[in-house]
């Protein structure tokens, strides 16, 4: 929202009036910049540098006069790159020599789960007044959380001169990030952006500017660079395990008010945040194993939900996804990225069982859910057996019973049709293929009758998901596979049953010219034989069908001529 209270993006077809061009004092355009307060503008660093003067411009504002800008040392955060590659920071707050006027700022806005399509403004070589250009926000990128960004088109690829420009999201109409940078190379499909909440994380500052609800409660922050507790290794262990998007989506554990396994669960939810995770307590975990430590921006929400109503569950939800006006559960099901939520103390909710069966709803629709009890009891391992036991088994009875059908009813199936036609030309490699699947899969199946039962632990799901996805390609190679040869064969009732329709009348056509009967018979008997021969080629037998019936039909047009010269 700008301070007016108005829309950030009214129309997608007019220049916002918080977009800054950020220009050299020579005028080169070196990038772009959102005005969020009338002194202040967030840029990416790469673009400025600290001591270096450097003038702002609102093109979007007709008649306002440039303004001069500098950036200090300690509001430029650049980007650097950690030993895998992953790049972090990028970040900078212009100052404005002079205020610009108010009512043209606008504001970041904290957005979960960044999804769907985007619209980002920039200024591409050639064009100072600057373009709009449509995107797709993909998935997070590195230990930083930069958001992969694909263009709509290749046209739409941020160029330089977008770098620093707002992101906005057209769901909410709101600012969610700014453009950082643009893979290199003729073939480059993606830009990246920062999204809001990193943006906080490197310049805390910007939140005074800032609207959106934060992803962590209060009361389950900061765990990281205190002695409040030691960390529960094995329990940190699996905790980062799941906020990597490892086993079964939906973790029930017991976590108690105090203790090392709350503080644990607390230095957790705060590392995996985006806006929470710092270098000041990504430091304090520089010695803890490295298998503890959670990706950032890996949940979506962490709530006490101690003494809340189901509505205010639901509300808090929405309120982070964007979701306005009508925060009905089922609406989360058509999100392209389900949501990933840390809930503590659902056993102390206003009422328990509403919240589960909410929950429950959630999880059928993928949501990823880590939900911590207070005291173990009935209620947590009926939540265990409803919501990860259960469905656990039975996608595995499910894997079970495709194994068994693909063994037993697509393979047999598929042989029978290839002892019945030949595959062609084309699909052989298809069928093949197809083969090679079944044989896998018989091997899997003996695996499994033997494997341990450990194998099949909530902690191992991603073991079910691997199998369950090879298992869903090879049956429906084998049941495209079978479609084909099913056509061929279709195709050969067809030629069986031309061959048969035309023979009778061909015979007694070639018997009224003599010695043609033999000829018509010979071609007649070797297309029957090719189209009953196992397994059939029906591109031969094809062709001897196609000889057959041109020979039938040269002598229908001799028998008609000798009739009406007799006539």
């Amino acid at each position: 929202m700008t301070r007016t209270g108005e829309r950030v993006v009214t129309s997608r077809l007019r220049t916002p009036s918080w977009i800054a061009r950020i220009e050299a004092p020579d005028g080169r355009v070196l990038g772009a910049g959102v005005l969020l307060a009338p002194g202040r503008v967030l840029t990416a660093a790469h673009v400025v540098t600290p001591g270096r003067p450097y003038t702002v411009r609102l093109v979007g504002v007709p008649g306002l006069a440039a303004v001069a800008a500098t950036v200090r040392p300690d509001e430029h955060v650049p980007q650097r790159e950690d030993t895998f590659g992953d790049r972090s920071g990028d970040l900078a707050l212009l100052r404005l020599a002079a205020p610009l006027p108010a009512e043209h700022t606008t504001r970041l806005y904290r957005l979960a789960a960044p999804h769907g399509p985007v619209s980002m403004y920039g200024f591409p070589d050639g064009d100072d007044g600057g373009r709009w250009h449509g995107a797709t926000l993909v998935a997070a990128r590195g230990r930083d959380s930069q958001v992969q960004l694909r263009p709509l088109s290749a046209g739409e690829l941020a160029a330089p001169g977008f770098s620093g420009g707002g992101v906005v999201d057209h769901a909410t109409d709101q600012v969610i990030g700014i453009v950082l940078s643009v893979d290199e190379g003729p073939r480059s499909a993606f830009s990246y952006m920062s999204p809001t909440e990193t943006v906080l994380s490197h310049l805390p500052q910007v939140a005074a500017w800032t609207d959106g609800a934060e992803a962590v409660d209060p009361r389950l922050r900061d765990g990281t660079g205190t002695a409040a507790g030691r960390l529960d290794v094995p329990f940190a262990t699996q905790l980062a395990c799941w906020f990597r998007g490892e086993g079964w989506p939906v973790l029930v554990t017991v976590v108690p008010a105090r203790g090392d396994r709350a503080w644990t669960l607390q230095r957790a939810v705060t590392l995996a945040d985006r806006e929470l995770r710092t270098h000041r307590n990504t430091s304090a975990v520089s010695h803890d194993p490295p298998e503890t430590v959670p990706p950032a921006g890996a949940h979506d929400l962490a709530l006490d939900v101690e003494g809340m109503t189901v509505v205010e569950v639901m509300d808090r939800i929405a309120e982070r996804l964007g979701i306005r006006d009508d925060p009905r559960p089922e609406r989360l099901g058509d999100l392209r990225v389900p949501l990933t939520a840390v809930l503590v103390a659902v056993d102390r909710a206003d009422d328990p069982d509403a919240l589960l069966a909410l929950l429950d709803r959630l999880a059928r629709q993928g949501a990823r859910l880590l939900l911590a009890f207070r005291r173990p009891g009935e209620r947590v391992t009926r939540t265990a057996e409803t919501l990860v036991h259960r469905p656990l088994r039975d996608r595995w009875t499910r894997l079970h019973a495709e194994l068994g059908r693909i063994t037993d009813e697509l393979g047999p199936a598929l042989d029978v049709r290839r002892d019945r036609v030949l595959p062609g030309p084309g699909p052989g490699a298809l069928l093949d293929q197809a083969e090679a699947g079944v044989r896998r899969t018989r091997m899997l199946r003996a695996w499994l009758a033997h494997a341990p039962d450990q194998e099949r632990e909530p902690g191992r799901a991603d073991l079910l998901f691997t199998f369950e996805d090879a298992v869903g390609r090879r049956r429906r190679r084998l049941e495209k596979a079978i479609g084909l040869l099913d056509a061929r064969l279709r195709r050969r009732a067809e030629l069986l049953g031309r061959v048969g329709a035309e023979w009778p009348l061909c015979r007694q056509r070639a018997a009224a010219q003599g010695d043609r009967v033999m000829a018509a018979y010979r071609l007649y008997e070797h297309a029957v034989s090719l189209l009953r021969q196992s397994p059939c080629d029906i591109e031969r037998a094809e062709a001897a069908v196609e000889r057959f019936v041109g020979f039938c039909s040269a002598t229908a047009t001799s028998t008609a001529s000798g009739e009406e010269g007799a006539s």
